[in-house]
């Protein structure tokens, strides 16, 4: 069958934290940070075999991601 094989399962760890700190009589500034696949697992999303498929494609390494937002 075309398209029908499967890749092994895996898991990835992520966590976040977010603190809130009022600045206002309701102004907000909001800091929140990330870290996706924390354990580093290197997995495979599609095995590269396939109608239209050619190359293999894995998922994303440990990430670090950060934001501050402001409400007003």
């Amino acid at each position: 069958m075309p398209n029908g094989s499967s890749v092994p399962s895996s898991y990835t760890v992520s966590v976040g934290a977010e603190r809130t700190f009022k600045v206002g009589r309701n102004r907000f500034w909001k800091i929140r940070t990330d870290l996706v696949n924390l354990t580093d697992n290197s997995y495979a999303l599609r095995d590269g075999s396939g109608v239209g498929v050619n190359a293999a494609q894995y998922g994303m390494r440990r990430g670090l991601f950060g934001s501050v937002g402001y409400s007003f």
